[in-house]
């Protein structure tokens, strides 16, 4: 029987997700949270759809992950005057959370660059390709 695609990269994503989030857990934050956090640092006041939209996530979910973020204060949520939706910045106590978890997230990332060696540009050019295409 071949193997299911969907289930092997499922449990891989969920093997990654342990090994973040055991390294940022001494920041306090999960890798889900410090990757709303990094893409917020790149983004312009961005609204929750098209913060959505840049990390993949439903809005629904993207909206669980960023209440504790805004209660923390390491987001700042503030709607425009006589628009309809809230817009989203990294305050300056996300910036410095941010920044104090990039270590973690950097030893996180070279064990992972380790295991896949000179595999690793291969393998975000194909997950890219599948996320492109799928």
């Amino acid at each position: 029987m071949t193997p299911c695609i969907c289930g092997r990269l499922r449990r891989t994503s969920r093997a990654l997700t342990r090994l973040y989030d055991e390294a940022l857990a001494p920041v306090g934050i999960t890798v889900t949270q410090f990757s709303v956090l990094r893409t917020l640092s790149r983004m312009e006041r961005p609204t929750l759809v098209e913060l959505a939209e840049a990390t993949a996530h439903e809005k629904s979910a993207l909206w669980r992950t960023l209440q504790p973020l805004v209660k923390k204060g390491w987001v700042g949520a503030a709607t425009d005057k006589g628009a309809r939706g809230q817009r989203f910045a990294l305050t300056p106590a996300g910036l410095e959370k941010l920044n104090d978890a990039l270590p973690h997230w950097r030893a996180a990332q070279a064990k992972v660059s380790e295991t896949l060696g000179e595999r690793e540009a291969a393998l975000i050019a194909l997950l890219k390709e599948v996320e492109t295409h799928v």
